[in-house]
């Protein structure tokens, strides 16, 4: 199971929020959760104040997924689709995502008192923070895709 101390290794930068606002295809604005889920900014706390309510040990749980098998796979059932098409996240994010929780689902049920499937949200610099812990993560992944969830001890 994919878990990483980060207890001293989590880099915070507050200007990760604004991240959830940059464009990319299809969404001029950004992310369109951006001011809707109390999980996105700016209603998710800052990691200072999540912080602040306690705990030891933070912790990195992650899942990896092939995310060029995923594509290869698409374009050979649908070969007219795009490369674009064929790495959607429509059809890979909700079955990664599942995953990450199943795996959280174990700290949870020992002691772990919070869980953030959104670090970057509360101002925490994922890529930096996951870099630290060794966890060799990409700005805009074409191979390996890595959801990456941050968990508090109580």
């Amino acid at each position: 199971m994919p878990v990483l101390d980060v207890t001293n290794k989590l880099v915070v930068n507050y200007d990760a929020r604004k991240w959830c606002t940059l464009p990319y295809p299809g969404h001029s604005k950004g992310c369109p959760n951006f001011g809707r889920k109390s999980s996105c900014p700016p209603q998710a706390p800052l990691i200072a104040d999540w912080l602040k309510s306690g705990g030891g040990c933070l912790r990195l749980v992650y899942v990896s997924f092939d995310l060029q098998a995923h594509a290869d796979r698409m374009l050979t059932a649908h070969p007219s689709w795009s490369e674009r098409q064929a790495r959607c996240l429509l059809y890979w994010q909700s079955k990664v995502n599942k995953r990450l929780e199943s795996e959280v689902l174990h700290f949870t049920t020992v002691g772990i008192s919070e869980v953030s499937y959104c670090p970057e949200a509360m101002g925490v610099d994922v890529m930096s923070t996951a870099g630290l812990a060794g966890i060799p993560i990409e700005v805009r992944p074409k191979k390996i895709v890595h959801k990456i969830a941050l968990l508090k001890d109580k």
